[in-house]
């Protein structure tokens, strides 16, 4: 009921509460008098019941109203702060080709550096470009524009072919993966999509890994189908770990490689999530770190 009818009914209310004061007055049959006061009593009782309704509707109209101005403000100062991490990451290699750019033009390069100076600027230029793919790649699946194209495959293949292509980057840091799957395992999910996924989560695992072990298995439990790959490498806080999917967040940037935009886990977990997957994250510092993808097994 609108306010405007809730005051009306309490002018009503209190009209007839005078009218039955001037019919005590005039010594009117007890009757009458027992059943305007009966009446009285009830109007008043369900205008009480209309108004505190409306005051909760209020309230909780008003509390939406909070809700949104705060989503609203996170969101602009989450799209703030992703526009001023894109434009940090462009800077440094705009900024060096740049600078190479200058001296070669300008004649202060020696003959015997410009060759170094042209791969720098390649270089430099491919970072770049890495990072505008990323951004597009995860503006798309945030938008849920990528498309998915789900099919029954055995992820256990994919996750050793996998551990194939990574295993020589693992090694020259002194790092051993072990393979703890035993046995075949299919899920329907996009294989592409989920190639992507791994490869991140364990290039990760071997950046932040030296002389360690990185552990990879494959389970089955209630039709979903369980990747854990655990690391024996820097691990994280609980701030780090809070803020690990977010963009462009680096959780030491000092071991970062040259040439990675932070969006990695951004991506996946945008992808796990385009699949009607799962994951989850835990870490201790110094200890290790431990992701668990959950994806629906094989499509009957």
């Amino acid at each position: 009921m609108k306010k405007g009818r809730v005051e009306k009914l309490l002018i009503i209310l209190i009209l007839m509460f005078i009218l039955a004061i001037v019919f005590v007055c005039l010594h009117l049959h007890a009757l009458w008098i027992t059943l305007m006061l009966v009446l009285l009593t009830v109007i008043g009782l369900y205008g009480l019941i209309v108004l505190k309704k409306q005051t909760s509707l209020v309230a909780k109209q008003q509390r939406e109203l909070t809700m949104l101005k705060n989503k609203a403000v996170m969101q602009r100062e989450e799209e703030a702060a992703m526009l001023s991490n894109a434009s940090h990451e462009m800077r440094t290699p705009l900024t060096t080709i740049a600078g190479i750019a200058e001296g070669l033009q300008y004649g202060v390069i020696s003959p015997d550096e410009q060759q170094h100076s042209y791969d720098l600027i390649k270089e430099e230029a491919d970072r770049l470009t890495r990072l505008i793919k990323s951004t597009l790649s995860y503006e798309r699946l945030r938008q849920q524009q990528l498309e998915n194209q789900p099919e029954n495959f055995n992820v256990v293949q994919l996750v050793r072919r996998q551990i194939d292509q990574l295993l020589q980057q693992a090694e020259s840091v002194g790092n051993e993966i072990q393979d703890l799957t035993k046995q075949d395992i299919f899920v329907y999910a996009d294989p592409d999509q989920v190639a992507q996924i791994l490869t991140n989560i364990l290039a990760n695992a071997i950046q932040f890994t030296t002389n360690g072990i990185i552990t990879v298995s494959v389970e089955t439990e209630n039709d979903q189908a369980q990747i854990t790959i655990s690391d024996t490498g820097i691990g994280m806080t609980e701030d780090q770990l809070s803020k690990i999917w977010q963009r462009y967040y680096k959780v030491d940037p000092s071991r970062t490689k040259r040439g990675e935009s932070g969006l990695g886990m951004a991506i996946v977990q945008q992808l796990v999530s385009a699949n009607h997957g799962e994951i989850k994250v835990s870490s201790k510092l110094g200890i290790g770190t431990t992701f668990e993808i959950i994806l629906p097994a094989m499509n009957k």
